[in-house]
């Protein structure tokens, strides 16, 4: 999906053809149309259409557009955002630019680049009892005669969107086809209406028993991600859009497999399908969107992180506390969103089933481990003082009926406070904000005594002596059942001196979290198993 760069603030006021009002309250949006080579475009013709505007055999022209305005010299322009959806058109010496607009959208055009036009010829199937045909395209004001045997031509079209082109009996002017196009710069395009349709996967949209007119469509790899960081709230770009009765043609597509989402009005479908189950599509029924609002853990140091849904093209940006909305969700499939941070690193992943018409706040949480996948990034290690580390393995229990942590060990002196053993994993490099934690829950038991570290933790700062700690206080283990153990941040209360002040321990460290540790002592075995963490996603 393409993005406007901001680059421009200094526009010129036009007024705004009546065809599309933008009524009190309306916005003022500015923009700059500029070619390829760099040239600005001066005196573009620019009009605004809604959406579905059609026109009549009594104003055919072979016009793109009939100018509402232009820009200026340096190819300035500025208008009043009109309500609801609308095309916006800009054409210029054999150059041109077309897309759809929505009020809703935070529509911020800036930069707007003309591409080189492209050519639409053909051969339409006469509708019985008709001489000829008109065929148009919406949102513009071209209208072109076919000739006696259906041959027609539309030249000078934008090649930067999808098209909805139309036709209209040559008998009573009503519309009786339409097909969306989408043409590369400089070519000269010939289809064959019948053809075409003909090979065309068909299926319609509806909602409450009804058909969908004019529903939007998108169709994207299941596991494709936006390509820029920029806020966008429109959750799909159109594809391809519906007729009036709710129709949808579209070309076949390769093996694989694709999300594909319909919406309109607030209604919405959304499923992952395999090209063939998208060919054996007769009907999709839309329904009502929610709201999803959560959050998630940043890096240390970041102000915000991204978040998008693999298969959509919505992105928005968390505020400081990684608190973030995604807005009119689709509710008929499972849906999985991806957090990237300013450095366009992925590193946080999860799947949401959203509720209609829901829009509460779902709090976060993250396994960390379970031991049933893998385990690479765990170690086991034991003090400087000579205790030994006698096996480390990943095992079936029967009580748990999973997989969990088994270690065996033996400590240089019982009760010896300086000798311990411990297992653990490296969060980042970076380091997490996790300041939003609330809580560290997992399940042991063993023959020794057990606690939780979270550390800020590398090599120079052991030398410099600035590692930090906070610990919780040693819980006794049984051996002969497991416990589930929950511990608060304020709980965490013991430094890296393992002195305690629960006042300022956590709060010195929660800003910056590198590791988690789990130092057993005293005993030679302990087990583990699913260790989550409540208020924090980051994995």
């Amino acid at each position: 999906m393409k993005r406007l760069a901001c680059i421009f603030t200094a526009l010129m006021l036009w007024s705004c053809s009546d065809k599309v009002a933008g009524g009190p309250g309306s916005e003022t949006t500015n923009g700059f149309a500029y070619f390829g080579n760099g040239s600005v475009a001066s005196y573009a013709r620019i009009a605004i259409r809604d959406v579905d505007h059609t026109s009549s055999v009594d104003s055919a022209t072979n016009a793109l557009v009939n100018a509402d305005f232009y820009a200026d010299v340096n190819g300035h322009f500025e208008f009043e955002t009109p309500k609801g959806e609308y095309r916006l058109t800009i054409v210029h010496d054999g150059s041109a630019y077309t897309k759809l607009y929505s009020e809703k959208g935070n529509v911020n055009l800036d930069t707007i680049k003309l591409e080189p036009t492209a050519n639409l010829g053909g051969l339409a199937e006469l509708p019985d009892s008709c001489k000829f045909v008109w065929v148009g395209v919406r949102g513009m004001d071209v209208l072109v005669r076919s000739d006696s045997t259906g041959r027609f031509l539309l030249s000078q079209l934008p090649s930067n969107d999808s098209l909805q082109v139309y036709f209209l009996r040559g008998d009573d002017n009503s519309v009786y086809e339409n097909l969306s196009v989408k043409l590369g710069p400089n070519t000269d395009e010939v289809i064959d209406l019948v053809d075409t349709l003909a090979n065309k996967i068909k299926f319609v949209a509806v909602a409450n028993g009804k058909a969908v007119p004019y529903a939007t469509l998108a169709i994207r790899k299941s596991d494709a991600r936006v390509d820029s960081l920029h806020v966008n709230n429109i959750v799909v770009e159109a594809d391809a859009y519906a007729d009036k009765d709710g129709m949808f043609a579209i070309d076949s597509l390769k093996s694989g497999n694709y999300r594909l989402t319909v919406m309109q009005s607030g209604l919405a479908y959304s499923k992952v399908l395999s090209a063939k189950q998208i060919a054996a599509l007769d009907t999709v029924e839309l329904q009502g969107t929610a709201n999803y609002m959560s959050r998630v853990t940043l890096f240390a140091g970041d102000k915000y992180a991204w978040v998008g849904v693999y298969g959509l093209d919505v992105m928005t940006k968390t505020n400081e506390e990684g608190i973030f909305s995604l807005p009119m969700l689709p509710t008929t499939d499972t849906l999985e969103f991806y957090v990237v941070s300013k450095k366009d690193s992925l590193y946080a992943a999860k799947r949401i089933t959203p509720s209609m018409g829901s829009a509460d706040f779902d709090y976060p949480s993250v396994v960390l481990q379970n031991f049933e996948k893998d385990t690479s990034n765990w170690y086991f290690n034991v003090d400087a003082i000579g205790s030994k580390v006698l096996s480390k393995t990943v095992e079936s229990d029967s009580n748990r009926k999973s997989k969990v942590f088994h270690g065996k060990y033996n400590l240089i002196a019982t009760n010896n406070t300086s000798a311990w053993v411990v297992t653990g994993t490296l969060f980042s490099s970076d380091g997490f904000n996790l300041s939003s934690l609330d809580s560290i829950a997992f399940y042991a038991k063993g023959s020794g005594q057990i606690r939780v570290s979270l550390e800020n933790w590398d090599s120079a700062a052991e030398v410099a002596g600035t590692s930090l700690k906070a610990a919780s206080e040693w819980k006794d283990l049984s051996s002969s059942r497991w416990t589930r153990f929950v511990i608060k941040t304020e709980d965490l209360c013991y430094n890296s001196n393992d002195d305690k002040n629960c006042y300022t321990t956590w709060s010195s460290l929660k800003n910056d979290v590198r590791q988690l540790h789990f130092f057993v002592r005293n005993g030679n075995e302990f087990y583990l198993d699913d260790i989550v963490l409540y208020g924090a996603l980051f994995k």
